[in-house]
């Protein structure tokens, strides 16, 4: 069975071939034609099946999605990492505010492009304008289409093995190796990452199965490293 994301991907190849328009073009008909049709069944009192999130409750979570996280996540964790290391380097306040703003701005882009992407994606799998507003916690289709910028789509395209749109620079490769767990994408780093943020927020040992659902491996690794993220304070007082 195809996935609506291919389906949609056949159908603008088809409307290439018919219209002469660009591949990107004819995608972003298929696109608006879609979602012209969710919105007409739901003013109608009626959506569609697949407008809704009980489309998705019986499927699991698309593993390019969760790589997608892991990428972005580690890459934002870097650069809040730096711009919290900016303040140990406080000689010169106007460095500081210049190189901290670089890294927070560094990671509000990785954070948008995560957001859109993931955003992308559902709407081209039949989530509805309404489903979409609500997962973003906006009131306006606009505030949903600023998130759909061009490097979300070029993003989109390399993730789900599409062609890469017109114009393309590097967003593309960056998707396709998330995808397949390669070249940019760097699977060890993000689990580490992984083991420390649980090993600092979890919440161990108050809950004693916080970490039961973690494959065996990663659990062993935050286990090791809980000792070492409690709060002094804390260990004086259970010692």
């Amino acid at each position: 069975m195809q996935s609506h994301n291919q389906a949609r991907a056949n159908a603008a190849r088809r409307r290439q071939s018919e219209t002469g328009e660009s591949y990107a073009a004819a995608l972003a008909a298929i696109r608006l034609d879609r979602l012209n049709k969710v919105d007409d069944g739901a003013e109608a009192g009626n959506p569609p099946a697949d407008s809704g999130p009980d489309y998705f409750h019986d499927e699991p979570v698309p593993e390019v999605l969760t790589e997608l996280v892991r990428y972005h996540s580690h890459r934002i964790a870097k650069y809040l990492h730096f711009a919290m290391d900016e303040g140990r380097w406080r000689s010169d306040f106007a460095e500081w505010q210049a190189m901290t703003l670089y890294k927070l701005t560094d990671a509000a882009a990785h954070l948008h492009l995560l957001i859109g992407t993931i955003t992308a994606y559902l709407r081209d799998e039949g989530v509805g304008r309404y489903f979409l507003r609500r997962y973003l916690q906006v009131n306006e289709d606009h505030q949903v289409e600023a998130y759909l910028t061009p490097r979300v789509e070029e993003h989109l395209a390399g993730l789900t093995g599409q062609p890469a749109p017109e114009h393309s620079v590097i967003w593309h490769s960056v998707g396709s190796d998330i995808a397949s767990r390669s070249g940019w994408s760097h699977p060890e780093q993000h689990e580490a990452l992984e083991a420390a943020l649980h090993a600092l927020y979890g919440n161990y040992p108050d809950d004693s199965e916080a970490f039961n659902h973690l494959p065996p491996a990663l659990q062993e690794r935050v286990l090791a490293l809980k000792p070492l993220m409690q709060d002094q304070k804390h260990c004086d007082v259970a010692d």
